[in-house]
């Protein structure tokens, strides 16, 4: 029985699946199973294509909010995202079904779990969006960047789990990177420094109570309560926290920001689409340390966009945050294939 998972958990444009896929350890084992020699190289280079369509796709996305930010809160831009964004989730699902697809059962016992993970996703949209008002693209992917860091950190309370000291160790690392790029003492140093780190948080909070599901739970049924939650969420946060912004302006530049909104949902869905697709035929080991193509993607994408190169603003942090995630990596595939 084939069941895909659609979780939209983006964090500075790109999404953690990676983290994600670890949640799953039925599905990890699965995946794990086909390291090594017998890995079909062929198929591995399709998925990491794949793996950097949604990535770029993800920072497209982020780009249009980073614009739209200037003109609307980032509460009703959240909503347009979750809003929007069901449009490429029910075009797939429903694609899929057609192919022969098991959507399995929407009904969720654990419902209000599965709504509380969206109400995460809809604040950590919020800090993410709202830090654009500030940042650069680039600055705010690397600080996000930080997610794997908060998912060691946050597997200890919610799951129980025991973390060596070489995590910890890479852990405290890269948080080191987070402070160097904020930057105390600058002018950076602002409420907008700590947002992405706060959004960080909050997805991974919801990557990691995923393992808290029922077993026989359908991920269609668990992504899409989360998008409900997520959806609920903005609307209560764009209803308490900030006053809509009706589009103004000619009708042609209505029509326009109209265009941008579908395509924030439509990179949003499909970019995590692909990297979904992506770690569905590629063991995560081998697919994740391509997710920080997502730091170059970004750069350039500020770079032709906005005219930004905060190389230096960047610069060391980001060498702390990579290495970091990649240190946790690296351990956690070597704590997978340890027999049981």
């Amino acid at each position: 029985m084939r069941q895909w998972t659609l979780d939209y958990a983006e964090k500075g444009g790109y999404l953690s699946i990676y983290a994600e896929e670890q949640v799953y350890g039925e599905r990890r084992d699965l995946l794990v199973s086909r390291t090594g020699a017998d890995a079909d190289w062929h198929a591995v280079l399709l998925s990491v294509a794949m793996l950097l369509a949604g990535i770029v796709m993800l920072d497209c996305m982020g780009a249009i909010a980073k614009h739209l930010v200037e003109r609307y809160p980032a509460q009703q831009i959240s909503l347009a995202r979750n809003i929007f964004g069901l449009l490429p989730t029910f075009s797939i699902l429903l694609w899929e079904a057609r192919r022969g697809t098991i959507l399995g059962s929407i009904r969720l016992r654990q419902w209000r779990l599965g709504l509380a993970r969206g109400l995460m996703v809809a604040v950590a949209q919020l800090a993410l969006y709202g830090s654009y008002q500030r940042l650069e693209l680039a600055t705010v992917a690397v600080i996000a960047y930080s997610g794997p860091l908060f998912i060691t950190m946050l597997a200890v309370p919610w799951l129980g789990e025991r973390v060596g000291i070489w995590r910890w160790g890479a852990v405290l690392g890269g948080f080191v990177g987070v402070v160097l790029v904020i930057g105390p003492g600058t002018n950076m140093f602002t409420w907008f420094g700590i947002l992405p780190a706060v959004a960080a948080f909050f997805y991974a909070n919801s990557l990691v109570l995923t393992r808290r599901f029922d077993k026989s739970a359908s991920h269609a049924a668990i992504n899409l309560y989360a998008q409900a939650g997520a959806i609920a969420g903005s609307f209560i946060l764009l209803l308490t926290t900030s006053d809509a912004v009706m589009p103004d302006g000619s009708a042609a530049e209505v029509f326009i920001d109209l265009g941008f909104a579908l395509l924030l949902g439509g990179f949003g869905g499909f970019g995590v689409y692909f990297l979904t697709l992506a770690y569905r035929r590629t063991p995560a080991s081998l697919l994740a340390p391509f997710e920080y193509f997502g730091v170059l993607s970004a750069l350039v994408i500020g770079w032709i966009v906005f005219n930004e190169w905060p190389v230096q603003r960047i610069f060391p942090g980001v060498v702390f945050i990579v290495g970091a995630g990649l240190v946790i990596i690296l351990r956690e595939r070597r704590v997978s294939r340890r027999p049981t």
